[in-house]
């Protein structure tokens, strides 16, 4: 499978973008989990 020089550009900033946003998903999705365990007690 032959990748252009292009499409390696294109998933390159696609993946530095999604990487760079990991950690405030992280840590929006362990206040969620610590907000749903503090209503459920």
């Amino acid at each position: 499978m032959k990748i252009s020089l292009l499409q390696f550009l294109f998933v390159f900033c696609v993946g530095l973008l999604f990487f760079a946003d990991l950690p405030k998903l992280a840590k929006s999705v362990k206040e969620k989990i610590r907000g749903s365990k503090k209503s459920n007690n």
